[in-house]
């Protein structure tokens, strides 16, 4: 009975012994299958890439393709500036017919809960506590360019900050929409202005080309504009300096933008003598209706005349001499009146709005007078 116990407890071991040396031979199996496996499945995503067919853009393809305006425009880039047509039709087969791309409002203007004027509604598109502390950091980062753009063009860096403030919120929207969509399809789909935007077009393919950018990938506004200060492409050509001398100009770079704004300003007859944008101006009633008198910064009165014969005059002392013009800015209860120097009607260059101008001036103000008390 002790043999037959024995004899069954080595047969035991024996069997033990023979499963555990087996198990590391089936797990040697296992990782070698499986890393033929992968292998041969490397091997054909290899293939298929390979073998995937990349367009070669013989034609014009896309939401544009057959349209006779765009196939004459890309025959004349072609000629005139020597593209190829293959990286034409790439481009153009890409872009989007733009009137079928949802449209987002751009500013939405119900963010006070009071009555409002149309002045108070616009800018409260612009001059909130958010955009005005980014203009404090954008200012306190790149002060050394700000400092060097003032002392080269003569002009004062809260303008240079206000623009980019209005423009772009300081860098944080470039546009929401792509620059060649915008352009093709108001350049070749009948927009009252294609001509102008057909030349922007072109403008904005040599700019890409020189610069080694993407234009498929370039976001920008609801007219095609560019960058931190949003220039339309033809402005970008006569504009645009490499500030930071790195030998591209990149005005989706900060301190190329500082410097092409300011530029934009001095050669758009920016005044350094003249250190007053706007004055405050006191006048007669509640709201502002003297027929004689057109508001807007297309016209301009003498102050001697306005002051003798209509009693209005600065509510602060006004150093400039010259002519001024009155910006009404209507709010829920009554009219301001503003007087606007010469530096004023430059700002209006940039974009032909009286509004639009005084966003810039108000906006400048309040971001310099908050750095400043820390």
């Amino acid at each position: 009975m002790r043999v037959t116990k024995i004899y069954y407890l080595v047969l035991s071991l024996l069997i033990f012994s023979a499963c555990s040396t087996k198990t590391p031979e089936k797990k040697e199996l296992n990782e070698s299958n499986k890393t033929v496996v992968e292998q041969n499945r490397t091997k054909e995503s290899i293939e298929q890439v390979e073998t995937t067919p990349t367009p070669n853009y013989n034609e014009l393809l896309g939401d544009f393709q057959g349209n006779y305006e765009l196939l004459e425009f890309i025959d004349m880039m072609v000629n005139v500036h020597n593209f190829k047509r293959n990286e034409l039709n790439r481009i153009f087969s890409q872009a989007q017919n733009w009137q079928y791309i949802p449209q987002t409002r751009s500013c939405s203007s119900n963010t006070l809960r009071v009555q409002q004027g149309k002045w108070d509604r616009y800018k409260s598109c612009f001059i909130y506590e958010n955009n005005i502390q980014r203009g404090i950091a954008f200012w306190d980062k790149h002060q050394d360019a700000l400092e060097r753009a003032e002392i080269e063009y003569g002009v004062p860096a809260e303008y240079i900050v206000g623009i980019i403030g209005i423009e772009t919120a300081y860098g944080t929207n470039f546009g929401k929409h792509r620059v060649i969509d915008v352009l093709t399809t108001k350049s070749m789909l009948g927009d009252r202005r294609a001509s102008f935007y057909k030349d922007e077009l072109e403008k904005f393919l040599t700019i890409t080309r020189d610069a080694g950018l993407e234009p498929t990938e370039l976001m920008g506004s609801t007219s095609g504009a560019l960058g931190y200060g949003q220039f339309m492409p033809s402005s970008y050509i006569r504009f645009a300096v490499d500030f930071n001398h790195d030998d591209v100009t990149d005005l989706w770079n900060a301190e190329d933008a500082i410097g092409s704004i300011a530029n934009y300003f001095s050669r758009n007859g920016w005044n350094s003598s003249i250190s007053q944008v706007a004055v405050r101006a006191r006048y007669r009633g509640q709201r502002f209706r003297i027929k004689k008198l057109k508001t807007g910064y297309t016209h301009k009165y003498s102050q001697y005349k306005l002051r003798k014969k209509y009693k209005i005059k600065p509510r602060s002392k006004l150093y400039y001499k010259g002519p001024v013009s009155l910006i009404k800015l209507p709010r829920a209860t009554y009219d301001e009146l503003w007087f606007g120097t010469h530096n004023f009607r430059v700002i209006t260059t940039y974009n032909h709005s009286s509004f639009y101008a005084m966003a810039v001036y108000q906006l400048a103000q309040t971001v310099k007078e908050r750095r400043e008390r820390g």
